[in-house]
């Protein structure tokens, strides 16, 4: 395979990857009737098949993938969604903040570092979220960013190595760390389909990106291309 083939494949991965990231973001956000017609129709999970297919084909396996899908009206979704992750009622739901998996008793000091891994990137949580820096769809989107600047540099020969190490470390240090115990949660208190699949999901890939991006890291150290 020649290098323009080899890019050409890196590239198509990365924005895979990417893809999947934000897809995933948006699943775990708070509901809207744009996204919420995307998981009726079904374009979602097709979005989420065509796009692990690129990067992680064992993980788009149709059984999985049809459990993306949802029925519900807005109004039911919004109310399964609230049950899940909000409100406590009428069970206690399950938080989608990483502060309340880490027992280390240093919220503050975890928001001040996650803060940091945004704000080294000029990025910095929307005023009208009104949320923490450690919530799911933040650290989700986060990643986004970071495998959507690595296909960038990538495609344009610029330094990757910044993008590359802080997918690392915030992988280790963060969204790697949490995510197997937020699923156990879901697992173990969410009834409904879509919220645990994706859950499933969510873990599977992550657990996936933190072998790849190690690997692609070593690879980078060793002079070698990341695919």
């Amino acid at each position: 395979m020649s290098s323009n083939e080899l890019q050409c494949v890196s590239s198509e991965k990365l924005v895979a990857r990417s893809r999947i990231y934000q897809l995933l973001a948006l699943g775990f956000s708070f509901p809207n009737q744009e996204i919420h017609a995307c998981f009726l129709d079904g374009s979602y999970a097709e979005q989420m098949r065509s796009s692990l297919l690129v990067c992680a084909p064992e993980l788009a396996g149709a059984e999985m993938l049809n459990e993306l899908r949802t029925a519900a009206s807005f109004e039911v979704y919004e109310s399964l969604y609230l049950s899940a992750f909000e409100t406590d009622m009428p069970e206690p739901s399950v938080s989608l903040y990483e502060g309340s998996y880490i027992q280390n008793g240093h919220r503050a000091l975890l928001l001040l570092e996650i803060k940091g891994f945004y704000s080294n990137f000029g990025l910095t949580m929307a005023s009208v979220i009104n949320d923490l820096e450690d919530t799911l769809p933040a650290e989700l989107e986060f990643m986004q960013f970071l495998v959507a600047k690595l296909a960038q540099t990538e495609n344009e020969g610029m330094d990757s190595y910044p993008y590359l190490l802080a997918q690392h470390d915030f992988l280790s240090r963060h969204l790697g760390v949490w995510l197997p115990a937020f699923q156990k949660a879901v697992t173990e208190r969410v009834k409904d389909r879509f919220f645990v699949t994706l859950t499933r999901l969510a873990a599977a890939f992550v657990t996936r990106e933190v072998a790849t991006v190690h690997d692609q890291l070593m690879r980078q150290k060793n002079g070698l291309s990341i695919y």
